[in-house]
């Protein structure tokens, strides 16, 4: 089955990929022009230094000529070595400022194209991570981002500086004799052929290469935060035998590359000294047989230039695969970019009215997917300051309901009000602020206690979460950690029971003191004790803001100004408790259902 990016790859041809990755590098240019410059000039000396040599062999050769050895006449060896070492030294020099000049380049442009990846991703809408995997955005985001970066050292500035020193070497030659030069050109054709026919074959591997990669990552990531379930299931060895059969498909592409590889860098090897072979044979014909005389270092210095230029050569072949592995990661990397969240905010927002929480769904449909809507046709108007419930079977729509007040998704149709606001014209940044959600599932970061409770209120005083913490009763475990607010809770708050998670989450909702206030399902994590000790804590807290609270203990959901009984999509029934509990229905059903199995006392049965 292709793979996303091959469909990308099919709308964006390698030009197109290709021009983008340079306009990419505009806020470089001029680190990338210094790089090709000091690169050039390291090409300019090696160029240099053959030729000096050369000068210097000859030089030795005349001197020890005619009556013998003399300080006279081994002078011009001594001045041409003194060059020789002063060339070497320059060159060790620039070398080093242009290592310096790369590296900081590379990692400039490497966690800048980060940074972008990443806002985008934190830019996304909720449907848009409900298609992806983790494993291929944690790749795109290291791996790729990684890969791409070395275009623009290894491709763009390397290949500029090995391309101009190749036309340097090849005009010395063809200045030194043109019979020399004229011996290699058959070569070139036969290089360029292969190079691109090399590039054309392994472009999809390198795809199917990192496609295994991301699936590897994917089965990793799943295996290491599903850990519990996996041991609690016994399923050890299926998903080590899962995540073999994933390392297994990346190692056959992997060795598939090499094999490409090792066929093709061998051939331009030789290729390479067929042709330093022709032109050293060249060079030592017309210097013994056409200009006379024995020059050994004409010889040397052709010799040298031609190794340097199929030693390039052999750069060229490495640099074909950076190139097709860059482009790969481009295609993946610009997927993430080019995205555009579902979800935007308008171009000229309203402020945030005053108010309360007044709640109104004006004829709200949605759906996740557009042909089978979740929520159908949902008309209510909430007063603020109602603490409301939502009752109703798993699937009913109950979660997906409180998902579109802070914009997660939109509505198909019709539209949602805050006092008196269509919240598609607000801020999305002010909208959440004034919304404090604890989702059913609670996440913690790895993290000090104190920081997961002020994550969405950074600069809170510490008698601030310290005071939140006590509504929520988080205090009571807190005071026996032994770093207090400060101990450290582990990757997703591991190191707390869920309960407790559960309720350092509520903490951190009521920091950010919300007009409205969601609890999906808060309570669930939590006996029935700390439940009551946490209800009769947000009691007063309740008062002067509109709650939702999505339950299935009666106990909370009959202290609720309001319930909902959703089902199917629909709102079914709406009252309080009292009102629903004496109609026949589906409250009635679900209160009866609870004390027939025992999970509430019988008080207030009818």
């Amino acid at each position: 089955m292709p793979s996303r990016h091959h469909e990308f790859e099919l709308k964006s041809p390698k030009r197109v990929i290709l021009r983008r990755i340079l306009a990419m590098a505009k806020p470089y240019r001029g680190r990338l022009a210094a790089g090709v410059l000091l690169g050039l000039v390291i090409s300019a000396l090696s160029l240099v230094q053959p030729y000096v040599a050369g000068q210097g062999i000859n030089a030795a050769i005349r001197s020890l000529e005619g009556a013998g050895f003399s300080w006279e006449g081994f002078a011009p060896v001594v001045r041409i070595a003194a060059v020789l070492a002063l060339v070497s030294v320059a060159r060790v020099l620039v070398q080093y400022v242009h290592t310096m000049v790369l590296t900081h380049l590379e990692m400039q442009i490497m966690t800048a194209l980060q940074r972008r990846v990443y806002r985008r991703l934190l830019g996304q809408s909720f449907s848009y991570f409900d298609k992806q995997d983790t494993g291929l955005l944690i790749n795109r985001t290291i791996g790729d981002v990684n890969f791409l970066r070395q275009f623009y050292t290894t491709v763009l500035v390397r290949g500029s500086e090995v391309g101009s020193s190749v036309l340097f070497y090849a005009g010395a030659i063809l200045w030194f004799d043109s019979w020399v030069a004229a011996v290699a050109i058959p070569f070139l054709p036969v290089f360029l052929l292969s190079m691109t026919v090399f590039a054309t074959k392994i472009h999809p591997l390198f795809h199917e290469m990192r496609d295994e990669m991301d699936r590897s990552t994917t089965i990793l990531s799943e295996n290491v935060q599903g850990i519990q379930v996996v041991r609690a299931f016994g399923r050890e060895p299926e998903a080590v035998a899962h995540y073999e059969s994933a390392i297994g498909g990346l190692l056959a592409r992997w060795m598939r590359l090499a094999w490409a590889f090792s066929l093709y860098q061998p051939a331009i090897v030789f290729l390479g000294q067929l042709s330093l072979l022709a032109m050293v044979g060249m060079t030592a014909y017309r210097v013994l047989y056409v200009y006379g005389g024995l020059q050994v270092g004409a010889i040397l210095t052709v010799f040298l230039w031609a190794r340097l230029v199929t030693g390039h050569m052999h750069f060229f072949a490495q640099m074909t695969g950076t190139l097709q592995h860059s482009l790969v990661s481009a295609e993946r990397v610009f997927e993430i970019l080019d995205a555009r969240p579902e979800i935007t905010p308008p171009e000229q927002p309203r402020p945030m009215p005053e108010g309360r929480g007044h709640v109104v769904f004006d004829h709200v449909t949605f759906g996740y997917d557009a042909a089978q809507p979740v929520l159908k046709d949902v008309t209510l108007d909430i007063p603020a300051g109602t603490n409301v419930a939502l009752v109703g079977a798993t699937g009913a729509g109950k979660s997906t309901l409180i998902k579109l007040l802070p914009r997660f998704y939109d509505p198909l149709q019709g539209r949602l009000l805050i006092d008196g606001a269509d919240i598609r014209q607000l801020d999305l940044r002010d909208l959440r602020a004034e919304i404090g959600f604890v989702f059913q599932d609670t996440f913690l970061f790895s993290a000090s206690l104190a920081e997961n409770i002020a994550f969405g209120v950074p600069a809170a005083e510490q008698r601030a979460i310290e005071d939140v913490a006590a509504r929520a009763r988080v205090d009571e475990f807190a005071k026996v950690l032994e770093d207090g607010y400060n101990t450290h809770v582990g990757d997703r708050g591991v190191t707390l029971s869920g309960g407790q998670r559960q309720r350092v989450a509520i903490a951190r909702a009521l920091l950010t003191d919300p007009r409205i206030l969601i609890l999906d399902d808060a309570t669930a994590s939590v006996d029935s004790t700390t439940e009551r000790a946490i209800q009769d804590a947000l009691a007063e807290v309740m008062k002067d803001r509109t709650t939702f609270i999505i339950a299935h203990r009666i106990s909370t959901v009959k202290r609720a100004d309001l319930i909902l009984v959703v089902d199917g999509g629909r709102i079914v029934q709406q009252g309080t408790h009292e009102t629903l509990l004496a109609v026949p229905g589906p409250y009635q059903e679900f209160v009866q259902t609870q004390w027939q199995l025992g999970i509430e006392e019988l008080e207030g049965r009818p």
